[in-house]
């Protein structure tokens, strides 16, 4: 009995198999772990070897993951993975080269060796070393009321439950209800040769809710997803089932939509619809694109790229929100950086490498998927401002067109900016009003051309929750923006 009384056992994995999970045995791993993190001393012998060939810059990161990733299909878990990551990486830069290795370990000898590894792309260089290397104060402003690591899977599995119950309990039309949850509570240290280390702790959760609903043959899905930088706290109360409900609802709405409109169209926004820009302009700003000349934006500092009412900024100090965080991945504090004001370009994201390349401040936004991989510029919570305008005047104003209440998936070219959207909710404007569903619709256009036909902008505001891929590596972020209107766009639709 005993030692049942150490295991979980959750229902229904795989082949219908029980799986074993020892959260006891996770603890005792984070705390060895722990134990085991490379000395301030450590490091300065890691770096100094990172620049032992020479080189301009070289950084360190030390990370510690515990995750869980639960998947429940039709109230039963489908797939499970639950565990601990660690590992460190080095990278040595010179000029627009970089070197980066890593180890699977905390051993300070491994980390050595990854450190000559990276040291291979430079053969010149100044190859100093800042010593010695100093701990960085770093504010907690995000931070886990209810630790990730403290929550044994059971109870996690048994939210999925909550959600799965009050989707089907929603409407009979309801059919299948799919939940993918997944969490990470993280710690790392960041040390650099400019003589400087840090350590913080990240916790962030991801619920996505899918629910296909069925009527007379006809099938339509909805989904929701709730994530922030927060314990588990974030899913208190009722959360769970709202999550459910909504998707229920959504999938329910677009069972008797017509097909879409097809032609150049006013188009309306909901407010947190942000993933168009995030996509469509977002990465053009990012400052790897603007060093290889490949976004339409490089260059164009202080030019208009937008219309008046665009003002579009970069902020990973937002309490809470699922792409922020306290430092970025190369040390450097999260701040807000403005991208667009008032339709003129004033800047781009930057992380070390491309801040010393253009000699320009630092934004902090070098990030990365985990320790095995380098940190690139990246986008953390990237929102359009609010405006003066009421929802309602702005799809009052709107003769006919198509109202954009949710978005699904999409491709950019971010060289060009030129993008296909599709619409996941979507509606008819009808003489001012929001009329019939609509399904099959699509966005086709480029970035900076519907930057210049925002005419519309509206005084609330909303936020979308995702993952972000770019070099191969994935990173949570959110986009925002209020209702907005373009003045027109191409739509591909069905009818």
């Amino acid at each position: 009995m005993d030692r049942l009384s150490r295991r979980t056992f959750l229902k229904g994995v795989g082949a219908g198999a029980a799986v074993l999970v020892c959260p006891e045995l996770v603890r005792s791993k984070l705390t060895h772990a722990r134990s085991a993190m490379p000395a301030p001393a450590d490091m300065e012998r890691i770096l100094s070897r990172a620049l032992s060939r020479g080189g301009d810059y070289a950084d360190l990161y030390l990370e510690l993951r515990f995750n869980t990733h639960i998947v429940m299909t039709g109230g039963e878990v489908s797939a499970l993975e639950y565990g601990v990551l660690l590992g460190g990486g080095v990278r040595t830069l010179i000029g627009e080269k970089s070197g980066y290795a890593y180890a699977e370990s905390f051993d300070v000898e491994e980390l050595d060796r990854a450190a000559q590894s990276a040291a291979l792309i430079a053969n010149q260089g100044s190859g100093r070393l800042a010593v010695p290397v100093r701990p960085m104060s770093v504010e907690q402003t995000i931070t886990a009321e209810e630790a990730i690591a403290d929550v044994d899977v059971a109870a996690k599995a048994a939210l999925l439950g909550r959600v799965t119950d009050a989707a089907m309990a929603h409407s009979p039309l309801i059919k299948q209800v799919r939940v993918d949850y997944r969490d990470a509570s993280q710690e790392f240290t960041i040390a650099h040769t400019l003589g400087e280390f840090c350590r913080d702790e990240l916790p962030v959760i991801y619920l996505r809710v899918n629910v296909t609903a069925e009527k007379s043959g006809v099938r339509s899905e909805g989904m929701v997803r709730v994530s922030g930088r927060r314990g588990m706290e974030l899913l208190t109360g009722d959360t769970p089932e709202q999550a459910g409900r909504d998707a229920a609802e959504q999938a329910l709405k677009m069972l008797d939509a017509q097909p879409a409109p097809t032609g150049e169209l006013p188009l309306v926004i909901a407010a947190g619809g942000g993933v168009m820009f995030h996509e469509a302009v977002g990465h053009g700003l990012e400052a790897d694109s603007v060093l290889r000349d490949a976004t339409v934006f490089a260059g164009r500092v202080g030019e208009q790229v937008a219309a008046e009412g665009v003002t579009l900024y970069d902020d990973g100090t937002i309490p809470g929100a699922r792409g922020s965080f306290n430092v970025d991945d190369e040390g450097t504090l999260a701040q807000k950086t403005l991208l667009i004001e008032k339709g003129v370009l004033r800047g781009y994201l930057q992380d070390r490498r491309t801040a010393m390349n253009m000699k320009v401040p630092v934004t902090g936004n070098g990030r990365r998927q985990s320790f095995r991989y380098p940190a690139v510029p990246r986008m953390s919570n990237t929102n359009m401002a609010p405006g003066q305008e009421s929802p309602e005047e702005i799809i009052k104003a709107t003769k006919s067109g198509v109202y954009a209440a949710s978005f699904g998936g999409g491709e950019v070219d971010p060289g060009s900016g030129q993008f296909t959207f599709g619409l996941r909710e979507a509606y008819l404007i009808e003489d001012g009003r929001i009329t019939a569903p609509i399904r099959g619709a699509n966005l086709v256009g480029s970035g900076p051309e519907v930057l210049n036909r925002i005419d519309r902008v509206g005084a609330d505001f909303g936020a979308w929750p995702g993952t972000c891929g770019k070099a191969d590596q994935w990173v949570p972020v959110t986009s925002g923006c209020p209702t907005l209107r373009i003045s027109k766009i191409t739509v591909g639709g069905t009818a």
